[in-house]
C-alpha cells in the first residue's frame, strides 16, 4: 500500500497535462490522487483508491468538479507599491503607452513609489498579491524585481520575494530584472556597468533568473547582450521582454543565448520565431498588457508553424496588466488572439513550467509531480477561458495543503 497525507477524489475530469490516448490534457474520468510531503504518490480512478492507498490526513473530496495541475505564471511583478491607474484611462482614451513613459510617469513613477515603501509595506502588498494568484487557481508564479534599480532598492525587493516564499504556499520563482529601463537621473553607461559589475554578482545567491528589457524605453541590443552574457556566466537563466512594442533583435539576443523565454513577442519576425524553437526558448505572452496597450496580434501562426511553445502569463504589473487572475489571459488568448482553450490550458501549466526549468514537477500531475492543484466548477477543462473574468476555482491545493485566504 501506498501511504499518504493528502488525497482528492471524484475529479469529474482530472486533466494531469500528460497526453495519453490522443488526449493532450491527459484526463482522467472520476479521478483520484494522493499525496505525500507535497507530492503526488499515486494517481489514477477513484474506484482504485481505496485499495491501493493507505491515507493519513486530509481528505478532499471534489464532488465531480473538474481538477487540473496548478498553474503556473511564467511573467509576473509581484512587489511595487503605488497606482497608474490614471495611466490606464488615458489609453482608453487612445494616449500610446510610449507616451507614458519618462521621468516622472510610467515605469519611472512606480520606481519612486517603490523605493519610498518600506519593506514591510511591500511585503504585505506582496502578500495580498499572493492570496489573490492562489484563489485564481496559480500555485506557482515567476516573480521579478525590476522596481528598485539600484544595489539597495533591488536587493531589498528580492529580500521581499525571499520572505513571502516562507509565508505563502504560493511557490515563488525569483527573477532579477534590474535591467527593466535605466533610472532617472543616472547616467546609463554608469548603471549599465553598475548591472554587470555590481547587481549581478551580488544577487546570484538569491535569484534564478536573470531578464533584460530589450526594447526603447529600456535597453539596447548591444547593452542587452552584455547584460544577459554576464548574467549567463554567472548561472542565470535567461528571460527577454522582447519586440513588445517595436520591431528588434531582443528575439534574436533570446535565441542566440539560449534564453529560457522570450516574452510579449508582438513584432517578432517568422525567421525570429523559428530561431526561438530551436534554441529550446519558450515564447512566454502577455494577454492582458497587449490588450491595455492596444498592441497587434502576436506572430500566433508562426509559432504553431515552428512548434515554439506558447506559455500564457498574467504579466501582473501596475502599470499595464494589473490582474493576478491567469483564467483571465487564458480568455483574453481565446478571444483576442484566437488561440484554442487546449493552447491556453498548456500554455498556462506544462510550457510556463517548461520555461521556468520545473518540467514535469509543477504544471501537471504525475507520480512525483508537486501536489499542486486547482479546483473548478466548470463542464471541462476546455471551459475554463469560456467563463470570461468569472473565477471559478473552487479551491486551491498547494503542496498537498488545501489554501485557505489568510
Amino acid at each position: 500500500m501506498i501511504r499518504a497525507d493528502f488525497a482528492l477524489r471524484h475529479a469529474g475530469q482530472l486533466a494531469t497535462m500528460v497526453p495519453a490516448a490522443g488526449d493532450p490534457l491527459g484526463r482522467i474520468r472520476d479521478g483520484a490522487l494522493a499525496a505525500r510531503e507535497g507530492r503526488v504518490v499515486w494517481i489514477g480512478e477513484d474506484r482504485e483508491l481505496e485499495s491501493q492507498v493507505t491515507l493519513d490526513g486530509d481528505l478532499l473530496d471534489t464532488q465531480g468538479a473538474c481538477v487540473i495541475p496548478g498553474l503556473v505564471d511564467a511573467h509576473t511583478h509581484p512587489v511595487f507599491a503605488g497606482s497608474r491607474a490614471d495611466e490606464f484611462a488615458e489609453r482608453a482614451s487612445g494616449v500610446p503607452y510610449a507616451v507614458q513613459q519618462s521621468e516622472e510617469r510610467g515605469i519611472a513613477r512606480t520606481v519612486r513609489a517603490t523605493r519610498e515603501a518600506d519593506e514591510p509595506t511591500l511585503l504585505a502588498l506582496a502578500q495580498a498579491r499572493a492570496n489573490r494568484f492562489l484563489a485564481n487557481g496559480t500555485t506557482t508564479i515567476e516573480a521579478k524585481t525590476g522596481y528598485g534599480l539600484d544595489l539597495d532598492n533591488e536587493a531589498k525587493l528580492l529580500d521581499v520575494l525571499r520572505k513571502l516564499a516562507g509565508r505563502t504556499p504560493l511557490r515563488v520563482v525569483p527573477t532579477f530584472l534590474g535591467a527593466h529601463v535605466p533610472p532617472p537621473g543616472i547616467d546609463r553607461d554608469l548603471y549599465v556597468r553598475s548591472l554587470i559589475d555590481e547587481m549581478l554578482p551580488a544577487f546570484r545567491p538569491w535569484a534564478d533568473f536573470c531578464d533584460a528589457w530589450c526594447e526603447a524605453p529600456a535597453f539596447t541590443a548591444k547593452e542587452t547582450r552584455a547584460i544577459l552574457t554576464r548574467a549567463r556566466s554567472l548561472g542565470y537563466g535567461l528571460r527577454v521582454h522582447a519586440a513588445q512594442l517595436a520591431p528588434g533583435e531582443g528575439p534574436d539576443i533570446a535565441a542566440a543565448l539560449e534564453a529560457r523565454s522570450a516574452d510579449h513577442l508582438e513584432f517578432a519576425t517568422p525567421a525570429q520565431i523559428r530561431a526561438l524553437a530551436k534554441a529550446g526558448t519558450v515564447a512566454v505572452l502577455c494577454p492582458g498588457a497587449n490588450f491595455t496597450t492596444h498592441g497587434p496580434r502576436p506572430p500566433i501562426d508562426a509559432m504553431r508553424q515552428a512548434t515554439l511553445p506558447m506559455a500564457i502569463a498574467s504579466d501582473l504589473n501596475p502599470g499595464t496588466s494589473n490582474s493576478e487572475s491567469l483564467p483571465h489571459a487564458m480568455s483574453l488568448a481565446c478571444v483576442q488572439w484566437g488561440m484554442t482553450p487546449v493552447e491556453v490550458l498548456l500554455g498556462a501549466t506544462v510550457h510556463a513550467a517548461r520555461s521556468l526549468k520545473l518540467d514535469g514537477v509543477a504544471g501537471c500531475l504525475q507520480v512525483g509531480s508537486f501536489a499542486d492543484c486547482a479546483i473548478l466548477d466548470v463542464e471541462t477543462p476546455e471551459a475554463i477561458p469560456y467563463y470570461v473574468g468569472v473565477n471559478r476555482v473552487i479551491a486551491t491545493v498547494a503542496g498537498g495543503v488545501t489554501w485557505q485566504p489568510s
